[in-house]
């Protein structure tokens, strides 16, 4: 295993780390809003580190600005997307869950 490849193993560690701890928090969250952190973190981090992983690995090629581009739009579109989820469902009403109140 050469250098490149461990590197890019790592960052795809890490991505796949991001990606555990993210669906951990959506399942063990009380409410959308409390859910929203952790999808929104584990997308644009898990994501965004297999992506340099992929171009770590693949090096100087024709794929590099492909995943540049991908990482780009989930950098920029990850938190835009959990913030206009979590004001649509305000202004539907949807309240965030308080301490002591029971988890439906």
């Amino acid at each position: 295993m050469t250098t490149r490849e461990a590197v890019a193993a790592v960052f795809c560690c890490v991505g796949t780390f991001f990606f555990v701890v993210g669906t951990t928090g959506l399942l063990r969250m009380p409410d959308l809003f409390s859910r929203l952190h952790p999808v929104t973190k584990c997308d644009t981090l898990g994501a965004c580190s297999v992506l340099v992983g992929m171009a770590v690995y693949t090096g100087f090629s024709w794929e590099l600005p492909k995943l540049a581009v991908m990482m780009l739009f989930l950098l920029l579109s990850s938190a835009t997307c959990g913030h206009a989820m979590g004001r649509a469902a305000l202004k539907q009403g949807l309240m965030p869950w308080k301490r002591g109140e029971s988890r439906r």
